[in-house]
């Protein structure tokens, strides 16, 4: 596989052969270690059987909701459905909105499940009735646990602690160094957004020394909560939440002793 996005399906270059003189077969899909890869890193394909492997969960579950309570249906779908969207969000994060709202529409058909609600009601009060944030929030939360604790070392060894030049006001707070990034499809790179999220982070934290993981959730919990205001069926959420730079507090930052805790204590709950 290819990966370059102005590349057309059919478009291939030269046959590779191996030592063995087999030629590699190209292909525009292939999943590896779960996750659906294409060669236009649009995560379609991934989204595709992410959204049909729920739907046929969920309709199982929608079959036999006289048999289940309500507490049952609770944990059936935090079971069952929840840990596919979890699985992977930090690399498929990065898909386009159009492809991450048909993940929305899965994931508010599991709440209804729970709720019993009508289809028209408004995805606010579904986070509401069942104490969840939105998939976005999902996302940046997962994205956030994926440096805390024994974070592996291809993601941690992204990060860099910056050495201020000149003696601000700002210099003394913890910052990141941003790598250059010449395209927009660099800049959707963990290495460029995880660094540039916590600089922006910072302007409102304004951290100068290092804090406690329990600190850092509360600080965390006052910056992710839903702010939706909208009033159309399409959710508008995603321009109504802060800014992506409430996501990534890297390894780096903690205190030494937290480094080795566990993940179910690094998680942060903001979510079931």
């Amino acid at each position: 596989m290819l990966f370059k996005r102005l590349l057309p399906a059919t478009s291939h270059p030269t046959s590779i052969t191996t030592l063995d003189g087999c030629d590699l077969e190209y292909v525009d899909n292939y999943k590896y270690l779960g996750v659906w890869l294409d060669y236009k890193l649009s995560f379609q394909t991934h989204i595709k059987h992410l959204q049909s492997n729920i739907k046929s969960r969920i309709n199982f579950l929608f079959r036999n909701k006289a048999s289940f309570t309500h507490a049952a249906k609770h944990t059936l779908v935090k079971l069952t459905v929840l840990p596919i969207l979890d699985f992977g969000n930090v690399i498929y994060k990065i898909a386009p909105n159009t492809l991450l709202s048909k993940l929305d529409v899965v994931y508010h058909s599991a709440i209804r499940f729970i709720t019993k609600v009508p289809y028209t009601t408004h995805h606010c009060d579904l986070y509401a009735l069942v104490g969840w944030p939105s998939l976005h929030i999902r996302r940046q939360t997962h994205w956030l646990q994926s440096l805390l604790g024994k974070a592996p070392l291809y993601l941690s060894s992204l990060v860099t602690i910056a050495t201020p030049t000149r003696s601000m006001r700002s210099s003394r707070y913890i910052a990141l160094v941003i790598p250059k990034a010449n395209t927009s499809f660099v800049r959707l790179s963990f290495q460029f957004s995880a660094a540039n999220d916590w600089n922006k982070l910072q302007k409102s934290l304004k951290l100068e020394t290092y804090i406690s993981l329990t600190n850092f959730k509360h600080q965390l919990s006052e910056q992710l909560t839903d702010h939706c205001t909208c009033t159309q069926p399409i959710c508008k959420q995603h321009t109504q939440l802060p800014p992506s730079h409430i996501i990534t507090y890297p390894l780096a930052l903690l205190q030494p002793s937290i480094s080795t805790c566990t993940s179910s204590s690094a998680h942060l709950s903001l979510q079931c």
